[in-house]
């Protein structure tokens, strides 16, 4: 395999319309997509807007996996030790792990929301589920929420997806085995979507070393869709 599977794939077309369906009807200034789903965006209680997290991609993944022949598990422990405080190293978890029908695991999955610069002081929760993917031996994908974008919000979140693989392609060991990467970005108030997949082989170093050079490529050409 080397794109995502296609159930997986069918999964993000379907979790992104609960999605954008959710938002619209939790604003309530537009109705929903399609009046299907039933998440709900909650809103704080201060400011009184609606609040958009990691859990309601996750949430509404799990909704739109349900309807298909796949199954999950939740929080599923990694098949190989980190040691992301330095103290030692231990299992790690993943926030979805996909498996077929013979209960065979297929794809991690990591859920994340808001955007993300390089600027920022610390990217090390990204950098962290950038490196679960990558050394399991599993298709990986990459789901991320944003409520809005400008011209350079999906820029500057691939700057930091490359930046990010990069450090994790550096390391040492370099034990990738993933067979490849998707990138999905779900954009709730402009009601669109972006998907790139990035395969390798286990064994070919070329590949991994230009990993970054290939989501540098998808970064533009999510660029020109978006405008």
């Amino acid at each position: 395999m080397n794109t995502l599977h296609p159930d997986i794939s069918d999964t993000c077309t379907q979790t992104d319309k609960l999605l954008w369906d959710a938002y619209a009807r939790s604003a309530g200034n537009q109705p929903g997509v399609s009046g299907d789903g039933s998440l709900v965006f909650p809103r704080y209680r201060e400011e009184g807007k609606l609040r958009v997290s990691e859990q309601e991609a996750r949430f509404a993944f799990v909704e739109a996996l349900c309807r298909g022949p796949l199954r999950y598990s939740v929080e599923a422990p990694t098949t190989k030790r980190y040691s992301f405080s330095g103290a030692g190293s231990r299992s790690a978890s993943t926030d979805l792990q996909i498996h077929e029908m013979n209960k065979a695991g297929i794809c991690n999955i990591e859920f994340k929301e808001e955007g993300k610069s390089l600027d920022a002081k610390d990217n090390n929760s990204i950098r962290k589920d950038v490196e679960k993917l990558l050394r399991e031996p599993v298709w990986g994908l990459w789901f991320h929420i944003l409520e809005g974008v400008d011209n350079s919000t999906i820029n500057k979140l691939m700057c930091v997806m490359a930046s990010c693989i990069s450090q994790v392609q550096n390391e040492p060991e370099n034990d990738i085995e993933t067979p490849g990467l998707t990138l999905h970005i779900c954009v709730l108030r402009h009601g669109f979507s972006l998907q790139k997949d990035v395969s390798f082989s286990k064994n070919d170093t070329e590949l991994i070393k230009h990993l970054n050079v290939d989501l540098r490529v998808s970064r533009d050409k999510l660029i020109d869709v978006k405008t």
